[in-house]
């Protein structure tokens, strides 16, 4: 038997055992298979086509007297025949459009489209993927904040503009009514002590150059969790931040020993 791909022999037989629903009397499963594996309209349309013969024909021959009956039940016993000489057919097709298929990354391209449209939809509505649980964000962590999309923050705000934002002075009418100096961001106070002596990371108040001390976080990481501390106002707890972060399982426990959330004087 000839090599129609360069996959080998093994894979074009394996990929041709659909023609066995066409010699137990089914071709309209096996040209419905080809045409989900390939996303191809014609062969769901010979299925469609193969099934009406297979359904009518054994309706007739029920409800018919014995001679129309004989008839009918040649009828089907032929577009069986021809479903079996079909499926051979377009056998070296199907293989060299699996094999398209497979070499490009068209399915993989699809679930790819398939999880964007599913973010999408659920924009704002994200959840934290934590190392066991799905842990909602409104159920465990700032319960009083609404759902954001951790994946999408701008870790190129301009910082004078956050602090724009935080040195602004709340007024009623008027009337001043808080010192503004209590409203600066939780992230840029004691920025000037950050690691203590036994090279403890304080995540709350440290700098991107600390952050990239601790195991399994990258630049990319640190960018984000600067910009994400600064929304939040800090993190809770360090598993609230590798939480958040994504950060890999594996570096989990080296970062619980290398890092806190708690103020220099609370070591």
């Amino acid at each position: 038997m000839a090599m129609i791909t360069r996959r080998g022999l093994i894979w074009e037989i394996l990929n041709s055992l659909w023609i066995i629903f066409s010699f137990l009397g089914l071709p309209f499963v096996a040209f419905l298979y080809i045409g989900n594996k390939t996303k191809t309209t014609k062969w769901k349309v010979t299925a469609l086509v193969y099934f009406l013969i297979y359904a009518i024909s054994i309706v007739l021959i029920c409800v018919s007297s014995y001679d129309m009956s004989t008839i009918f039940a040649l009828v089907w016993l032929l577009s069986l025949f021809i479903g079996l000489i079909h499926s051979f057919l377009v056998r070296k097709e199907y293989l060299i459009r699996r094999d398209y298929i497979l070499n490009n990354g068209v399915e993989e391209q699809e679930l790819e489209e398939l999880r964007k449209h599913v973010k999408k939809q659920y924009k704002g509505k994200d959840y934290i993927e934590s190392s066991g649980n799905d842990t909602h964000l409104d159920s465990t962590y700032h319960s009083q904040i609404n759902y954001r999309d951790y994946d999408t923050v701008d870790v190129n705000k301009n910082d004078d503009e956050l602090k724009e934002y935080y040195d602004e002075s709340i007024t009623k009418g008027n009337e001043e009514i808080l010192d503004n100096s209590e409203y600066i961001s939780y992230s840029k106070k004691n920025t000037d002590s950050s690691v203590n002596t036994d090279g403890i990371v304080n995540i709350n108040n440290c700098s991107v150059n600390d952050l990239l001390q601790l195991p399994g976080v990258t630049r990319e990481i640190a960018d984000k969790a600067i910009s994400l501390r600064t929304m939040l106002g800090g993190f809770n707890s360090v598993q609230e931040f590798m939480d958040m972060m994504h950060i890999d399982s594996a570096y989990t426990d080296q970062i619980r020993e290398k890092a806190t959330v708690k103020d220099r004087d609370m070591y």
